[in-house]
């Protein structure tokens, strides 16, 4: 594989090339690193085709760039102003003015292309105006970020409002979905009625600068942004929607990780299998809103956070971003091959589901095809074949390799064939009913056929696929 390459900016630590983990921890960000911040923007770098570089700007900030065309992510780097370099936490109360804190953007942002807004409140959304009126960049959001865009005085020229479900192709080869997206549950779940009167819409009208409280969320968004032939999730919040992420096949996933990921069910697990397991994963908006001074709590939780990623997805790169440090990532190929899709031979072993001797493997992976062993209705952790005749048994088969194929990063829609064993032929129609179940459209190739015994005698059905990740 490639290796990844990394360009320091700042007097940190480097990524380890051939794993992507850092040589040393990369957790506290000491105040000090705030001197060694660049004087003036980066240019543009020089990359490889397919590769893209990926700048961590603070919270759920993202530069993006092929070396052609820059797409920035909720960019706020007002929020390092907020911590004296030996002091307290110094955020503007919500009635307060809150301006954009102008020198320090021009410090970091030189260009950007587009800017995509997944919320309106002020750690998203506060420094787009100014740089998108700066840079005639183009934002992206709700009707929400387009007003608080309006109120720095961007022209609606330069203005996209999306609802959700729009995917976009632009001229200079770069193309952008909108995901459909939920807020995280702040205040124990009670976000919409925890009386800071932050979860509504920004009126047109504005003037910056702004209150705090006028950047009200507005609705929330995801994105995947497409460009140098990647795929990169991009999100604002610590929740999703599951049936959108459903079926999303990034290589790179900026997923939202602070702690309150821990009030959704399965947060990190329900991520990852609905969009495949991302080659790449790096946590965002889990940076203590630039607090160069994380409490031990913080760090744990980012440890936390690592471990869920590499327990569900442990074929995944992990990268822990590090601001302003340069993220170099090769072409999309080489991700897959090397990530998710496992460029080598892979056992699949998933607990619960063990071969009954040690001939054969329940699952191999070996690059994007998954291929499964003949399997029977037996009810996981056991040996023991469910009960209720063909149906029953046909659906334990399906929902067990079912579970192999999510644990190799595929899915049922991704069965290209499947070889039906049953102990008697006039059980075809009974199977076929509950078969129809796990591929209502576009079934994958099949052949049925008779025998006269399976190893398992209580079995009635033996069922074996192939499948290719897409």
């Amino acid at each position: 594989m490639a290796p990844f390459r990394t360009s320091v900016a700042v007097g940190t630590a480097l990524l380890c090339l051939a794993t992507l983990q850092p040589c040393a921890p990369l957790h506290a960000q000491p105040a000090d690193q705030w001197r060694g911040f660049p004087a003036s923007p980066p240019p543009l770098p020089t990359l490889r085709p397919g590769e893209i570089q990926l700048r961590y700007l603070g919270n759920a900030g993202w530069e993006i760039t092929d070396g052609r065309t820059v797409v920035l992510v909720d960019p706020f780097l007002t929020q390092f102003a907020r911590w004296a370099e030996n002091g307290p936490d110094a955020t503007p109360d919500y009635g307060d003015l809150y301006p954009a804190d102008t020198a320090r953007i021009n410090q970091y942002i030189g260009r950007a292309d587009y800017i995509v807004i997944t919320h309106g409140h002020s750690d998203h959304a506060l420094d787009a105006g100014y740089i998108a009126r700066r840079t005639g960049a183009v934002v992206l959001g709700h009707e929400t970020a387009a007003n608080l865009a309006r109120a720095y005085g961007v022209p609606d020229s330069s203005l996209i409002t999306v609802l959700g479900g729009e995917d976009y192709a632009f001229d200079d080869g770069i193309s952008i979905r909108v995901v459909p997206n939920i807020h995280s549950a702040l205040d124990d779940k009670r976000y919409f009625n925890n009386g800071r009167g932050i979860a509504g819409t920004a009126p047109r009208g504005l003037k910056a600068p702004l209150r705090r409280v006028d950047y009200q969320e507005g609705g929330n968004l995801a994105y995947i942004i497409r460009i140098g032939g990647h795929e990169v999730l991009a999100m604002g919040s610590m929740n999703y929607l599951e049936r959108e992420m459903e079926g999303l096949r990034p290589d790179v996933a900026l997923i939202g990780a602070n702690s309150q990921r821990l009030e959704i069910f399965d947060y990190t697990g329900r991520l990852l299998r609905a969009m495949g397991y991302p080659p790449v994963v790096i946590p965002t908006h889990a940076d203590g809103y630039g607090n160069p001074r994380p409490n031990a709590a913080a760090l744990s939780d980012r440890d936390r956070f690592r471990a869920e990623v590499a327990a569900v997805s442990p074929n995944s790169r992990f990268i822990q971003p590090t601001w302003f440090e340069p993220i170099v990532l090769p072409a999309r190929a080489t991700l897959v091959a090397g990530g998710a899709a496992g460029g080598e031979r892979r056992q699949i072993n998933p607990p619960g589901i063990s071969p009954l001797v040690p001939a054969y493997s329940v699952g191999m992976a070996t690059g994007n095809d998954v291929f499964v062993s003949g399997m029977t209705g037996f009810k996981p952790g056991t040996q023991d074949i469910v009960e209720g005749g063909i149906a029953a048994q046909t659906r334990q088969t399906l929902e067990n390799i079912r579970t192999t194929l999510e644990a190799a990063g595929a899915t049922m829609a991704d069965v290209v064939e499947c070889t039906v064993f049953l102990r008697d032929m006039a059980d075809y129609a009974a199977m076929n009913r509950v078969y129809l179940e796990f591929f209502p459209t576009d079934p994958p190739a099949r052949a049925t056929l008779a025998v006269s015994a399976l190893p398992r005698p209580a079995a009635l059905v033996e069922i074996k696929c192939s499948a290719r990740r897409r």
